[in-house]
């Protein structure tokens, strides 16, 4: 059978990609009602304080990535490799702003689960639109069938993974590996995020604790800027969405702010170092106020 042979070539979806729907309102970050916690109302406070150009950062940038969607509404921008990216954006939009009201709201254990996800978004919408293009469409085109069996319709799970595109990117690679490690079951995470004031005296576990952290802050915040960041260097460079002269100074910058904010000196940070011949993850700076003495911990 030669290439054109219809019995090898697999037939295209047939759905045509309808107008996209999009939030009417640009993103905003939600400030907890008087009927919340003290303690939560008094982590948002301080939040705003002590890490006030991390939060404008994130809401610029998940504000001009709303733009070039709805810049991006017009019948010529829909096709197949536009309906599979914006799948997966909607997805780290969406878990962006979440991740932002959590960490704001002092609810630090919930976040790397939802980030380790969005890196994992991220690196999908990144991939499928190239070379990879054709696994959305094989499975569009057999989704949305009759299933007889079970009287529903058979979407499919349409498996795809996304690892290799996230590897290819050191920036990406390094953060992800520590935010998968933070969001597994280990104990010593465990113990950062929900008994961080424990020491070789005492180990004291704050249960569903609403307090204000910088450490954590500082670090769930920063690795949220490196995906919207990458996020949005994606919709204005990828060439599949509208974007305007306005957009892409906008992200350069967004991205000369991303730099000095996640270069300071005083920053909590982590990084992969190697010990006894294995890599271990270096927490540095780390203290639940500004005044306090900043530490180091070896996970």
């Amino acid at each position: 059978m030669s290439p054109s042979d219809p019995e090898q070539t697999p037939a295209l979806p047939p759905q045509r990609i309808s107008p996209i729907t999009f939030p009417s309102d640009q993103p905003a970050l939600p400030k907890p009602g008087q009927d919340e916690p003290q303690q939560l109302r008094d982590a948002f406070r301080e939040a705003g304080f002590a890490l006030g150009p991390d939060i404008h950062w994130l809401l610029a940038a998940l504000g001009r990535q709303r733009t070039i969607v709805e810049q991006s509404y017009g019948s010529s921008y829909r096709n197949r490799r536009y309906a599979s990216a914006l799948l997966f954006w909607s997805r780290v939009y969406a878990a962006g702003i979440d991740q932002l009201r959590l960490t704001t709201w002092a609810s630090y254990s919930s976040v790397p689960p939802l980030l380790r996800a969005s890196f994992e978004w991220l690196g999908a919408e990144q991939a499928v639109v190239g070379d990879e293009q054709e696994e959305f469409e094989d499975w569009l085109a057999a989704g949305y069938e009759h299933d007889a069996d079970t009287s529903s319709t058979a979407l499919g799970m349409g498996q795809y993974m996304a690892g290799q595109k996230i590897a290819g990117a050191e920036e990406l690679a390094e953060a992800y590996r520590a935010i998968c490690e933070l969001a597994r079951p280990h104990f010593g995470p465990a113990a950062l995020l929900s008994a961080p004031d424990s020491s070789r005296k005492k180990f004291a576990v704050h249960w569903g604790d609403q307090a204000f952290h910088l450490g954590w802050g500082q670090l769930l915040l920063g690795w949220q800027i490196l995906v919207q960041g990458r996020q949005l260097r994606f919709a204005v460079g990828s060439g599949i969405f509208a974007t305007s002269t306005e957009d892409r100074e906008a992200y350069q910058q967004l991205q000369r702010q991303a730099s000095t904010l996640l270069d300071s000196r005083d920053r909590c940070r982590a990084e992969w170092v190697e010990q006894d011949g294995r890599q271990r993850l270096l927490i540095d700076n780390f203290r639940r106020q500004p005044s306090g003495a900043p530490k180091r911990f070896l996970l």
